[in-house]
């Protein structure tokens, strides 16, 4: 007797040429961070205490420079995020929940190409459900 196999429901893969272009989209923005971290470096800089300010200009550059420590921390995760899905690209894991191992939607990927997780498993994440380590 021959055996027959139900056909799985296919999850929508995406096309290459759609993984290329989320390269290229995160290789931009990978280069848009660390363009912004260089001029936030130059103008922390730039902006040093040389003595000859008030000390209400002083506490204005200091605030200033805090100000554009705090947005480089957040550049700083992304830029990571970016790296670790620019890194899955090349082992061949991108496109894959890091969770369930089912394909991320097209559209996910498009909207948050460093996503990790799908939809669902994302969910549980954002609700202290799921056990997220730091990659």
């Amino acid at each position: 007797m021959a055996r027959t196999e139900k056909a799985k429901p296919t999850v929508e893969e995406p096309q290459h040429d759609q993984y290329q272009a989320l390269r290229e989209r995160l290789q931009n923005q990978r280069n848009e961070i660390l363009n912004m971290y260089k001029q936030d470096l130059r103008a922390g800089q730039e902006s040093a205490d040389d003595g000859t300010e008030d000390i209400v200009d002083r506490a204005n550059n200091a605030y200033n420079r805090e100000l554009m420590f705090s947005l480089s921390d957040t550049e700083r995760t992304t830029l990571l995020q970016i790296e670790n899905a620019l890194r899955r690209m090349e082992e061949g894991s991108y496109g894959r929940c890091a969770n369930c191992g089912q394909n991320i939607h097209v559209l996910r990927l498009e909207a948050v190409p460093w996503a990790r997780f799908c939809i669902d498993c994302q969910e549980l994440a954002e609700k202290g459900l799921l056990e997220v380590e730091a990659s």
